[in-house]
């Protein structure tokens, strides 16, 4: 059954299933957020002001400042030595001898060496410049113990504010009556066209929307990529006017492995995108007595964590920028009710019909500090690529 223009004039017609197709399939950034269909009854939002819960099973590391070998002993200086005990193994990252807490001392952990595992760590003659990271590997747990190590975990809760998206179309009863080229002159039509331009508008906010609470003399907004994405805390990577390569987004997927995330996708503007498929035309296969030129890296895979990365471009995005993320924690959800809908508005007694495309919807950037990080301060592509 299709949707004609007398139903729009004389019913409330629920279009979340239309928004949903939509944006799953758009070449932008709202194409990777999960939009409910009107079937699913538990994904909205209750509340303009939308909570939900945080929790990373990042690694367990400490971060030395100091190293010292003095009477058989290899000491590391650290901030705070609490959560760590005797006889807990850990590594050096970067390394892959194991080693073993011999002794806690309130900012300094003693260690011993348990096995080499193919690496040449002496700690005798070991003598780091700039300090480093010790990771936390397990606690092994004597027969008949009566206690264990503590994994109570509390989560943490991040919020987002909905925003309202409405577009009105309306035309006039002459309008209305005169046929045109592609039936324009037809609220069905008109309200088809407002949909693309509301996802757009939806796509621009889950960018650039700054989180901003409604009141009497503001309509609020909810934030977007760029909001959570730099918060303090955050991570990113920052350069002044360097070309981007392999090397830099493998850095920034290690920094989101680290943080106990997987990054699984790399979003740039159309110019970078290019400078991407300019440093992986060596990996580009041509399959041969194949009739097309050219070629465009849609998918990497990144030596940080081996797995695979889809590239994203986002048209809107800074050239100067780049992410890369976990995308798996992104959700855009309708208040209750309040999912896109068109209704009708024609007031009596006018020439002419009117109805209005209205919808109240927030955006989840879960984990934000651990699955977003920007590469920033990049040469522009157009230098890059010589145009």
């Amino acid at each position: 059954m299709s949707v004609s223009t007398l139903d729009l004039l004389n019913s409330r017609i629920d279009l979340s299933d239309v928004l949903s197709r939509r944006a799953a399939q758009a070449p932008n950034f709202v194409g990777l957020f999960d939009v409910p269909r009107s079937g699913d009854a538990a994904r909205f939002a209750t509340n303009p002001t939308h909570y939900w819960l945080e929790g990373v099973d990042a690694p367990k590391t400490k971060t030395f400042t100091g190293y010292d070998y003095e009477s058989s002993a290899a000491t590391f200086t650290v901030a705070s030595s609490v959560g760590w005990q005797v006889g807990d193994l850990f590594h050096v990252l970067g390394d892959s001898a194991v080693l073993r807490v011999a002794s806690v001392a309130s900012t300094s952990i003693g260690a011993e060496l348990v096995a080499a595992n193919g690496s040449s760590l002496d700690l005798e003659t070991y003598a780091p410049t700039n300090g480093g990271v010790l990771v936390f590997d397990s606690r092994p747990i004597q027969e008949g113990s009566d206690s264990g190590e503590n994994f109570f975990a509390q989560s943490t809760a991040e919020f987002n504010y909905s925003q309202i998206f409405r577009g009105d179309v309306g035309l006039t009863g002459t309008a209305l009556a005169v046929e045109t080229a592609g039936r324009e002159n037809n609220i069905a039509t008109q309200l088809d066209y407002a949909t693309d331009a509301i996802l757009r508008r939806i796509n621009a906010a889950l960018v650039f929307g700054t989180r901003a609470q409604r009141t009497a003399a503001s309509p609020g907004s909810m934030g977007g990529l760029y909001f959570f994405g730099t918060q303090e805390g955050g991570l990113g990577r920052s350069y002044s006017d360097s070309p981007l390569t392999m090397s830099k987004i493998n850095l920034a997927a290690r920094d989101v492995t680290d943080a106990g995330r997987a990054p699984d996708v790399v979003l740039c503007g159309p110019g970078q995108a290019q400078v991407i498929s300019s440093f992986m035309d060596s990996q580009v296969r041509i399959q041969q007595g194949t009739t097309e030129v050219g070629s465009r890296a849609e998918t990497i895979v990144t030596s940080a964590c081996g797995s695979p990365m889809k590239i994203v471009v986002e048209p809107s995005l800074p050239d100067s920028d780049v992410w890369v993320c976990d995308s798996r924690g992104f959700a855009l959800l309708p208040l209750n009710g309040r999912a896109l809908r068109s209704e009708p508005a024609s007031a009596p007694g006018v020439d002419g019909a009117r109805a209005v495309l209205i919808g109240e919807y927030v955006a989840e950037f879960k984990n934000a500090k651990q699955a977003l990080c920007r590469i920033s301060g990049l040469k522009s592509s157009a230098s890059v690529l010589g145009q």
